[in-house]
């Protein structure tokens, strides 16, 4: 017997460098939100939390920000940064085939994942929420055993959904990569569409579309095809968010939930703020199939039928939150 309803939840965060100094600096920034959302949660009630893309990328450089503190762009960065590990990063670029930013990923993949994995377990686990925690570049990784080892050695922009009990219950990787993560930028590899997983819970069966994925006929039929009735599309847009960039992301979730009707629901948290010259805006949303009446939505393009709860900015933090009937039940 399941809840009559749930709660979904988009954390919009600003990136900022100095949360990702150290272990203990991302944690902070972590259950800095969490608190935040904490006082909107309901005992009992079950919880899904979403977190944007890439929110684990930056831990690539966690420990060594007093020397990229003066970088004036991304690659001035990188480039000092793969020098600090010049010939492990140069074992895996030849041994592996990876581009530089892709072989410094994998060389300090186990600090990177150390530092992601502890922090949402432990938030999870700390709240009694489901979260699914964005997405970190990672290889192909095994947990199951006692030490997590190597299977893939490319790196995959991969989401993480855990359990309120801490534990993880999917992975996902992306298909569809953007320039930015291509064979010019950070090297990352698309996973095969075959890959991809619903995951059942006591919200309903979840799926993960990581950004442009939800754009992506391949992916939605994939996720439709497994009974997918809660969408959660973490994205990170880097560039402005113009009319037509709101325009365009209609074609995302909200248009795969509200007027395809392939699903319930649509969680999509937007990542903010500013790594050297690369900007990110974006309105986060919850969107319902239901037929609501016109609501605010995004900035420029006026009320819409579908919005449950949209972002007022999209440059700031924000916590959305929105308690729904449970996808099981008719409304």
């Amino acid at each position: 017997m399941h809840a009559s309803q749930i709660q979904l939840v988009a954390i919009q965060m600003q990136l900022r460098p100095e949360d990702y100094r150290s272990p203990q600096s991302f944690e902070r920034k972590v259950s800095s939100l969490m608190a935040q959302l904490a006082p909107h949660l309901r005992d009992g009630l079950p919880t899904l939390v979403a977190w944007p893309e890439d929110v684990g990328l930056m831990l690539v450089l966690q420990g060594m920000w007093d020397e990229l503190r003066d970088a004036h762009s991304s690659r001035d960065a990188l480039s000092r940064a793969v020098r600090a590990h010049l010939l492990p990063a140069l074992a895996h670029r030849l041994f592996h085939g990876l581009r530089w930013p892709a072989a410094l990923i994998h060389h300090r993949w186990r600090v990177m994942a150390e530092t992601y994995l502890d922090t949402f377990s432990r938030a999870a686990r700390t709240y009694g929420v489901y979260i699914a925690a964005g997405s970190i570049p990672l290889p192909a990784i095994d947990l199951g055993g006692p030490n997590a080892r190597v299977v893939d050695h490319r790196i995959y922009n991969t989401a993480y959904l855990f359990d309120p009990s801490g534990d993880i219950v999917g992975t996902q990787r992306k298909v569809h990569l953007i320039d930015l993560e291509g064979p010019q930028m950070l090297g990352l590899t698309p996973s095969p569409s075959g890959e991809i997983r619903a995951y059942s819970t006591e919200l309903g069966t979840v799926g993960i579309a990581i950004c442009l994925d939800a754009f992506q006929e391949d992916v939605l039929q994939a996720l439709s095809a497994q009974g997918v009735q809660i969408l959660v599309q973490p994205s990170a847009n880097p560039g402005p968010w113009s009319k037509g960039q709101q325009e365009d992301w209609l074609n995302g979730s909200y248009r795969a939930v509200q007027i395809r009707k392939i699903f319930r629901y649509a969680v999509n948290p937007m990542m903010t703020g500013r790594i050297w010259e690369i900007e990110f805006y974006g309105q986060s949303s919850i969107i319902t199939s239901e037929p609501t009446p016109p609501a605010r939505g995004y900035r420029d393009l006026g009320p819409m039928v579908g919005f449950l709860q949209v972002a007022w900015s999209d440059s700031n933090e924000e916590i959305l939150v929105a308690r729904v009937p449970h996808p099981d039940l008719s409304v």
